[in-house]
């Protein structure tokens, strides 16, 4: 799985490299709800939660650029044909759920192995498809008899992008909606493996981004071999501090 990514701060930079925009209608209802999530009642409330919750919702990088399941971060879909950033949270909450899925399970990242075999990706795989783009991916592995964090990032690369489900959360009173997603995984290279970890981000072939984001009809055959066209790289690694 993906413990934590470092993302990228500059969005600027981000909507060049992709020559994507911002959905700005979406951005101004995100920070509105950032400002409103700031009343702790209205958040146990707004999201049907057994108890109040004890810091913001609306978790967005720090200083360090780094996202964990449940923080917020920029994904981009594709819109009316365009290329468009939403800010979406790292854990998905399938639309029409009556409650957030436990912390105990793994909802932020989909194995590839598992699209149709989930229920939560089952509904998502070839209909909401998104790209998540970061610089570096953390993990816990076993290194010398004990837990160790480690980082991977591809080599002669700025940035990296994987393949992600989305979806759309909206409570029954309409006073709270969030995008969130997934990324999807696949069998690690052997460098990953190496560092001891099992799975290992797609880093999907540039010229298939269109393709995949627009979630045009195709076999499914045709979806795991478009999947599986990655980009060559190699990913060298850092032990965290």
């Amino acid at each position: 799985m993906c413990y934590s990514a470092e993302v990228q701060a500059n969005l600027q930079k981000l909507m060049e490299r992709f020559q994507a925009e911002i959905s700005v209608a979406d951005d101004i209802y995100f920070q509105e709800l950032t400002k409103k999530s700031s009343d702790l009642n209205f958040l146990k409330e707004a999201l049907h939660l057994p108890r109040k919750p004890r810091s913001n919702f609306f978790k967005t990088p720090g200083t360090d650029n780094r996202i964990f399941p449940g923080y917020f971060t920029w994904v981009m879909v594709h819109e009316n044909g365009k290329r468009v950033f939403k800010r979406m949270r790292y854990r998905v909450r399938p639309a029409n759920s009556k409650e957030e899925i436990p912390a105990k399970y793994n909802v932020f990242n989909a194995r590839i192995d598992s699209l149709e075999t989930r229920q939560t990706w089952q509904k998502l795989f070839t209909r909401q498809h998104g790209l998540f783009p970061f610089v570096r991916f953390f993990e816990w592995v076993e290194h010398d008899e004990k837990k160790k964090l480690v980082s991977f990032l591809p080599e002669n690369r700025e940035i990296m992008w994987a393949p992600c489900l989305w979806d759309y959360w909206e409570n029954p009173e309409k006073t709270l909606g969030f995008y969130s997603f997934a990324l999807i995984t696949d069998d690690p290279p052997p460098e990953v493996a190496e560092r001891g970890h099992d799975r290992c981000p797609i880093f999907l072939r540039e010229k298939y981004i269109d393709e995949w984001l627009s979630a045009s009809k195709r076999s499914r055959e045709e979806w795991y071999l478009l999947l599986k066209n990655k980009e060559n790289v190699f990913y060298r690694f850092e032990w965290a501090a």
